[in-house]
């Protein structure tokens, strides 16, 4: 674990350009410094802090470039705005040290999603995943001044409960320069980097192609990827006996040592990667909340750290008091009055959640289900296998579910249903839902297996 003296504590007052920011938690810390859960003062919403830190007995060349690597970061995010991208609300130097403030992604990276599952992920969540990243990346490549990402792999991908991906870590980014033989520095991590990547030729999009592809193979298999090594045919499959032929292929294809044998771009690796669905693509991205926005005295977002021109000091503005005893939305870090069940930001609830119900009708019958103990299977019995689903379907839908049709289950303050491979398929509000992928429960949703329809209510 890095070592230092004097992280910021609980409590502690951070003001910066624009606003004043609580330190809450601190979330973690490496080499290159800390970041902080912290509140900010003038609404009550929660942001993440990183500042740059560098150990006492660190070299200078190391510190200076760290401090570049920090600021890099920090040019590239603020000039950026992709809902797979995290949003920045200000830089700032405090105490020394350069510091930035940007949203708080609640949730857990891939990594920590593959140690609580043990076990390769399912085949079409993983290519949902790899459907969302290709066009943050692709987002990043068309810039008029190509972004190459050159550090993704699971730890630097974070899901959020909505299912939404947000790449995080941009100090290893760099501009691609066109005509360029070779990059100056040799970066990334080893298993996710291309051989141009350790000092033989100039990264461009391609060498991201190849990290996503190493990234898919490890989300796949539980193994990280051997270093400059292409899987064989029949190698992913051998690990995890669910993934498709066509699945491999695209895997081994972006693989490919030879920047040139690659998919070209992130739109093709993009599209291979939806032809092996098994259900049209629903983008997270298109039913998640928005984050808190940027606040109205920073309608431009300048960097204090970078060299700028001389401004005006900025207007203090009084910060509303905060609720006494309020409580904090998990989802959006708002701080709510005490005793509020639903949060005033995003409406999620507060305090113990409400359990779920389904309004559940078919020609035979109605009735009320509760979702009390979760996972829940939705199916059909089969006594002489001593198969009894909790929620059961044999005489209601004329043969149409499986034996084991949907899971109903809970992540927190929500619920979420997913397709278990069901041969007549789950239409989530008049859709097809994708096998195996899980998709959040909202108030009002409707699901449909054959004849029976069920109506989901928060509570």
């Amino acid at each position: 674990m890095i070592a230092f003296t004097d992280l910021l504590s609980p409590e502690t007052i951070v003001p910066g350009t624009h606003d004043q920011y609580k330190i809450l938690a601190l979330i973690g810390r490496g080499g290159m410094g800390a970041v902080y859960r912290v509140q900010r003062l003038s609404d009550g919403t929660v942001w993440a802090l990183k500042e740059m830190r560098a150990l006492p007995d660190a070299p200078a060349d190391e510190v200076a470039e760290n401090r570049r690597l920090f600021e890099q970061e920090a040019r590239l995010l603020e000039s950026l705005s992709y809902p797979n991208l995290p949003v920045v609300a200000e830089l700032f130097t405090f105490q020394g040290r350069p510091t930035m403030v940007m949203e708080f992604v609640p949730g857990q990276t891939l990594e920590d999603r593959m140690r609580e599952a043990n076990a390769p992920l399912l085949e079409q969540q993983v290519l949902g995943y790899g459907i969302q990243v290709s066009r943050v990346l692709h987002y990043l490549h068309s810039r008029p001044q190509p972004i190459i990402y050159r550090d993704l792999k699971p730890s630097n991908i974070m899901l959020t409960p909505d299912g939404v991906l947000k790449l995080i870590d941009f100090g290893v980014a760099r501009t691609h320069k066109q005509g360029k033989s070779k990059d100056t520095v040799a970066m990334g991590s080893a298993g996710y980097a291309p051989p141009e990547q350790y000092g033989r030729g100039q990264t461009d999009a391609r060498s991201d192609v190849y990290a996503l592809g190493a990234t898919l193979l490890h989300l796949l298999t539980n193994i990280p990827p051997i270093p400059l090594q292409t899987p064989a045919p029949g190698a992913i499959r051998k690990l995890n006996q669910s993934v498709d032929d066509r699945t491999e292929g695209v895997i081994i294809r972006a693989m490919a040592l030879d920047p040139n044998a690659r998919f070209q771009d992130m739109r093709a690796f993009e599209q291979a990667m939806l032809a092996c669905l098994d259900a049209p693509f629903v983008n997270p991205v298109d039913r998640a909340p928005a984050p808190p926005p940027v606040h109205a005295s920073t309608p431009t977002i300048t960097s204090s750290i970078l060299p700028a021109a001389p401004k005006a000091p900025p207007v203090a503005v009084a910060s509303p008091p905060l609720p006494a005893n309020g409580v904090t939305c998990s989802r959006c870090g708002r701080v709510n009055k005490a005793g509020a069940r639903f949060c005033a930001g995003c409406g999620a609830p507060l305090g113990a959640p409400p359990v779920g119900r389904l309004l559940i009708t078919s020609p035979r019958a109605a009735w009320e289900q509760k979702l009390e103990r979760m996972p829940m299977k939705i199916g059909r019995r089969d006594p002489r296998q001593n198969h009894y689903p909790e929620i059961d379907l044999a005489e209601h839908d004329r043969g149409i579910a499986s034996r084991n049709h949907a899971l109903l289950d809970r992540n927190g303050d929500y619920y979420t249903l997913t397709d278990l491979g069901s041969t007549n398929g789950t239409l989530l509000n008049d859709r097809a839902m994708v096998p195996r992928q899980p998709q959040r429960l909202r108030p009002g949703d409707r699901i449909k297996i054959g004849e029976v329809e069920m109506e989901f209510r928060g509570s």
